[in-house]
């Protein structure tokens, strides 16, 4: 005698695959990840507690309690529909899930950004997590020097090795003609953008053994390191095109203690 439990199951599988397209339907619309115990962590750590909203800042934590206001906020929402939303097959969904696509935020500013998200867009939202990890990293973790000569001591690993890569492998005019574009993409997303984030946070961080025009040369370094950061990981190709300021390689190299700010 047939088991009518399987019969039930058979018949409703014959049913449902009579229904093509359906699971990739259902997948599309509701395929969501939630972010690992590791994300969350990494985002708090990232964050120091504080909003990340730069105009916000607000403490996430109530006096006195054990409970928390923040949020995890997504970037790239975690389904395609949400604000910023970009179809599945541009980016999946353990990717939405991610630390890097997540910024921890208070619930109103949590609430802003979803309502207007073309005030908001994703390289901003990336754009204020980083600006968060820096001043954390230059707060805590960044070594302040008493010479200009251990600054420099302590930068001048990054700069070879950043020199050497741009030499052998950088573009000549665009980088997507001349050059080697393959290792030149794969070392500047490894290698060159966080040498380029140590050492703006060592010379931030140190700004008092800068003299007045390296504070100026540091000024457009900044701006070079954000919009390369932007073509090269975000992909983003509207940022511009500072140029790399040459006089960063001799910076610190100057023991002399005229013009000192």
């Amino acid at each position: 005698m047939a088991d009518p439990v399987k019969l039930m199951l058979d018949d409703l599988a014959d049913q449902y695959a009579k229904e093509p397209g359906k699971d990739e339907a259902v997948a599309e619309t509701t395929c969501r990840v939630n972010p690992s115990v590791s994300s969350r962590r990494r985002l708090w750590g990232d964050s120091g507690g504080y909003c990340g909203n730069p105009a916000c800042r607000e403490y996430l934590f109530p006096d006195d309690l054990d409970v928390d206001f923040g949020e995890l906020a997504h970037v790239i929402p975690a389904s395609p529909d949400g604000p910023r939303g970009v179809p599945l097959d541009e980016v999946v969904a353990e990717d939405r899930a991610h630390h890097s696509n997540l910024v921890l935020l208070c619930a109103n500013c949590h609430t802003t950004i979803d309502k207007a998200p073309a005030a908001y867009p994703v390289e901003m939202l990336h754009g204020w997590k980083q600006k968060r990890i820096d001043e954390i990293q230059i707060a805590v973790s960044t070594p302040t020097f008493q010479t200009r000569a251990e600054a420099r001591a302590h930068l001048q690993g990054e700069l070879e090795t950043n020199r050497a890569i741009h030499t052998r492998y950088g573009p000549v005019g665009d980088p997507y003609r001349h050059g080697n574009p393959a290792l030149w993409r794969r070392h500047a997303r490894a290698t060159i953008v966080p040498n380029n984030r140590k050492i703006l946070r060592v010379l931030e961080a140190n700004r008092h053994l800068l003299t007045r025009d390296e504070q100026e040369i540091l000024a457009v370094y900044r701006l070079h390191v954000d919009q390369f950061e932007g073509r090269h990981v975000l992909e983003d190709f509207t940022t511009g095109t500072e140029r790399f300021p040459e006089a960063i390689e001799r910076i610190l190299l100057d023991e002399k203690e005229t013009d000192r700010a």
